[in-house]
Formats: C-alpha cells, sequence, structure tokens
C-alpha cells in the first residue's frame, strides 16, 4: 500500500470509527490490531477478509481469530 492509499485507508477508518462512536461504541482491540496491521501493511484488506471468512466457517465465532494470526502478532491489542 502506497502513502496515498494508507492515508485514504487511516481516513476512512477515523470516520468509521467516529460514526460508530456516535452511537456510543467504541473500537475493540481486535477491530485496532486488524487495522493496525492493516495500515502497517502486514496483511491486506483482502487478504484479512478471506482469512476470516475461512476462520467464521470452521469456528462460528470471532473469538481467538486475532490471537491465531501471525499477522497480529505486532499489534497492541
Amino acid at each position: 500500500m502506497d502513502a496515498a492509499e494508507r492515508a485514504r485507508m487511516a481516513e476512512a477508518i477515523r470516520q468509521t470509527e467516529a460514526i460508530f462512536a456516535l452511537d456510543g461504541f467504541d473500537p475493540t482491540p481486535d477491530s485496532r490490531a486488524i487495522n493496525e496491521a492493516i495500515l502497517d501493511g502486514r496483511v491486506t484488506p483482502s487478504q484479512m477478509i478471506a482469512e476470516l471468512k475461512a476462520y467464521l466457517r470452521e469456528h462460528k465465532t470471532m473469538d481467538g481469530f486475532v490471537a491465531s494470526r501471525s499477522w497480529a502478532s505486532n499489534a497492541d491489542c
């Protein structure tokens, strides 16, 4: 991801979090770890989505998804 794309993605994340905050929702540690990994280039959005879909099909929950991803291991979560 180049600098311009990273900036657009960071702004989209910021706006999404602001919209959710209006309804009283705060980002979870897992969503922050995913966003950080995407912005740091450790995973692409499409790769993360594919991995999440596969994980959900197998486990029927998101619990443990971020902890099971090597690309999220450097995130502060």
